[in-house]
């Protein structure tokens, strides 16, 4: 968790982009599972 710590202290940027990137992943990846079942 340290690790994590120093990131969000040094690159709360990285961590917020990182995050959103997932999001919008997850996103994707839910509609595409709707679209193929």
């Amino acid at each position: 968790m340290e690790f994590f710590k120093e990131l969000w202290l040094y690159q709360p940027s990285t961590v917020i982009g990182v995050g959103i990137a997932t999001l919008v992943f997850l996103g994707i990846y839910i509609k595409l599972l709707d679209i193929y079942q």
